[in-house]
């Protein structure tokens, strides 16, 4: 069955009102916000040649990031996200609009950001642990404004407000103790391994990755009433359940499933893809595509690395991020280092599913999936999948 949805990522600036250590893209630059006029004319010309590319689409997730949403003026705000859903919305029929914060911000701009998304997604990001989120260096700051930003949505909105996790070398022992503040709070979280953008990172090891996702997979399981992404979309792939048509599951199929556009009018097939500057389709202000680049990021489809066809979860796995493979080797088709961390992860995964059986694993999911459709007031695709920065 064909996926008929697909990710967009707009990038409306690269500015920011925070200075985290991992922050992937240049939040240093004091404004770079792309133009109303040139939003418009950039979705125009960028769906137009993607969907020629990609094929027929029925449903966007698109989700407006930076830097930080938080700093736009109120009004350049909601005219984009207007922009978004009717030029979108014309040219696949439905699209819903997501938003990632940190949420630091005065209570109207907060109140402000819930009335221009209306009923979609807004998530933010979170470190419980360590240093590397800050406001001028400040940790304990950073947190403090981002929790109040965050109830304060809570309160206003009446949902749970569902958040992003880096894992890096300071945390991933933390990764359980992230979850179970997450439990406590039913509040939806998604985790991420850090990954290299325009600033310096501390790489994590994949044997660390897997060892501590294997732990929280072991405690999650059955147990957990709580959604953790990419922990539920590889649990129904690997039960034979439908999974979401949007989101990240680092698939081999990007290129014809994900696009992303940077406040220039470059166009990149993720943002992660456009952090590292890597496959560069074209720039949608000038109206320039490149084919070629594109025929070259499709065929990761199939030119996956043999060692990667030949393990027994290729088919879950799909060869893994493809950002990741290029950074790694400089190559779109090769094996990116986190597989040994992913088959960790989907060996825990399928001893789990042996274990409590079938069943009883489908059951759990879909107790899951209820619980958080009643955290929330109104769910259409109420968590489109927030990438982290």
């Amino acid at each position: 069955m064909p996926n008929l949805g697909f990710n967009l990522h707009v990038r409306l600036t690269t500015a920011c009102n925070a200075d985290c250590n991992y922050c992937s893209c240049d939040s240093d630059v004091a404004s770079d916000r792309m133009s109303i006029d040139d939003l418009k004319r950039s979705l125009g010309f960028a769906l137009d040649n993607f969907l020629i590319k990609g094929g027929k689409k029925e449903y966007c997730g698109a989700e407006v990031i930076g830097g930080e949403v938080m700093i736009l003026p109120t009004n350049y705000l909601r005219q984009a996200v207007d922009a978004i859903r009717q030029i979108v919305g014309d040219k696949v029929g439905r699209v819903d609009v997501g938003c990632q914060s940190n949420l630091i911000g005065s209570k109207k701009k907060i109140k402000a950001l819930k009335e221009i998304i209306d009923d979609y997604s807004i998530g933010t990001s979170i470190d419980s642990f360590t240093s590397k989120r800050t406001i001028k260096g400040d940790a304990n700051k950073y947190r403090e404004l981002a929790a109040q930003g965050a109830d304060y949505l809570s309160q206003i909105s009446g949902d749970t407000i569902g958040t992003v996790i880096v894992c890096d070398k300071d945390n991933i022992d933390k990764i359980v103790d992230e979850y179970q503040i997450a439990q406590k709070d039913k509040r939806r979280i998604t985790i991420r391994p850090v990954f290299a953008g325009k600033h310096s990172i501390d790489y994590l090891d994949p044997e660390l990755l897997g060892m501590h996702w294997k732990e929280l997979i072991d405690v999650w399981f059955i147990e957990g009433d709580t959604a953790v992404e990419p922990l539920m979309r590889m649990t129904k792939s690997m039960l034979g359940m439908r999974a979401e048509e949007v989101g990240c599951p680092y698939w081999r199929s990007c290129s014809a499933n994900s696009l992303n556009i940077e406040p220039n009018g470059d166009i990149y097939t993720c943002q992660e893809m456009a952090d590292v500057g890597a496959g560069k389709l074209g720039n949608a202000v000038r109206g320039e595509w490149d084919d070629d680049m594109y025929l070259q990021l499709s065929k990761r489809q199939t030119n996956i690395d043999q060692a990667c066809q030949k393990c027994e979860w290729y088919q879950y796995c799909q060869g893994g991020c493809m950002m990741e493979s290029f950074t790694e080797t400089g190559s779109f088709y090769s094996r990116p280092n986190n597989c040994a961390a992913w088959k960790v992860m989907f060996k825990a995964l399928d001893d789990n599913i042996k274990k409590h059986g079938k069943q009883t694993s489908i059951n759990w999911i879909n107790r899951v999936e209820n619980l958080e459709d009643s955290r929330v007031n109104h769910s259409k695709n109420k968590f489109i999948e927030v990438v982290t920065k």
